[in-house]
């Protein structure tokens, strides 16, 4: 019974990724009636890849634009860009991690004598994700309280 829960459980993260990350129009097709976790794993890979790829073209322009020659202006651009970078990075962990689960599920389905090492194969990778999903939670947090004090600095010195 443990098992089922647990796809239930990318299920819903793969709804909740897709109904956070989406930014750009994507095709809204019907989830294939043979199995709906693999149709919803599915959108949410195609959400998270127009996503990461709309965010390259932002940080892109970004990068061509001027901060000017204030010291904290130009600083405030870099870490603006490096937010998005590390925002880019958990997207596509989060698109890597919905693939592999896809992926597997689809093997499963094919390969039904091998479900028990699928299972013990994603659940090692979910703990990477975790894992990794958590640090890169971390770099931001560190970096939002950087761009926090650039902020300040920038606001003291515009009201003094």
């Amino acid at each position: 019974m443990k098992a089922p829960r647990q796809w239930l459980l990318v299920g819903m993260l793969a709804l909740s990724v897709a109904a956070c990350a989406r930014t750009g129009q994507v095709n809204r097709g019907p989830i294939p009636p043979d199995d709906p976790v693999i149709g919803l794993l599915s959108k949410g890979i195609t959400h998270l890849s127009v996503n990461i790829n709309a965010l390259s073209k932002r940080m892109s322009d970004a990068q061509q634009a001027s901060a000017g020659t204030d010291p904290a202006l130009r600083e405030l651009q870099a870490l603006d860009l490096s937010g998005w970078r590390l925002h880019q990075q958990q997207w596509i962990l989060q698109r890597d991690y919905l693939v592999f689960a896809r992926d597997s599920l689809q093997q499963a389905s094919s390969q039904p004598e091998q479900k028990k090492q699928l299972l013990e194969q994603w659940r090692l990778h979910q703990q990477q994700y975790l894992k990794a999903l958590e640090e890169l939670r971390q770099q931001r947090q560190n970096l939002e309280n950087k761009h926090l004090e650039v902020e300040a600095r920038l606001i003291e010195h515009g009201l003094q």
